[in-house]
């Protein structure tokens, strides 16, 4: 049974509005209120994982244009919440695959480039090596913590020798400073995340401030 086409879109449940849009009732008002209902969490989602507001805002939008798209392919069989998300997750992976970018993928390296910025401590001290240790094992779990853009450029810059010029072009980095801007956001929070990791945070600062 239909919904009664009286009632205001913004007062119906998803479920509702589906099926206006699905049956032609008011179908543009049906599809704004679903817009409107979630593009504000949908965007946070984008947002704290891609970690640039302006290809979050991006994807948030080509996310509701795929919506557009298959909206009436919905079946129900999960809430209209469920799938909308299903989507998103399944964005965000292109962009991963297109990135390079996996959570584990590296867990077990640290680059050459990388120690040689942080100075790590001679290997022939046993207490310098246990403190190297400690470091490749903070610094994993920092550069895991990144946003999915960052966590692209510091393994683009690092493990790819990548130039930035290229990552900020691969990235679709359209702001003046590209990649740089994100590397640096990058290395800001893995002082930051060292830092709280109890180890030397002045030395281990210094060693990331550059850049190529």
């Amino acid at each position: 049974m239909s919904s009664d086409p009286a009632r205001p879109p913004e007062s119906l449940s998803d479920e509702d509005l589906v099926r206006r849009y699905c049956e032609g009732i008011d179908p543009e008002g049906a599809l704004l209120s679903l817009c409107e209902r979630y593009r504000t969490m949908t965007y946070a989602f984008f947002r704290r994982r891609i970690g640039v507001a302006e290809i979050a805002a991006e994807e948030n939008q080509e996310l509701y244009l795929a919506v557009v798209e298959h909206l009436k392919d919905f079946r129900g069989e999960a809430s209209f919440r469920t799938w909308l998300f299903q989507i998103a997750h399944h964005r965000l992976a292109h962009l991963r695959r297109r990135w390079g970018v996996h959570v584990d993928e590296r867990a077990e390296e640290v680059p050459d480039e990388l120690w040689e910025r942080l100075e790590a401590p001679a290997a022939s001290n046993p207490e310098h090596e246990a403190n190297r240790r400690q470091i490749a094992r903070a610094l994993r779990r920092c550069i895991a913590a990144l946003p999915e853009i960052e966590r692209a450029v510091i393994y683009g810059q690092y493990y790819g020798s990548i130039t930035l010029k290229l990552l900020s072009r691969e990235l679709r980095l359209a702001n003046k400073s590209g990649a740089r801007a994100v590397l640096i956001a990058a290395q800001r929070k893995l002082r930051r995340c060292l830092e709280q990791a109890g180890l030397n945070a002045a030395t281990v600062g210094e060693s990331l401030g550059s850049t190529s």
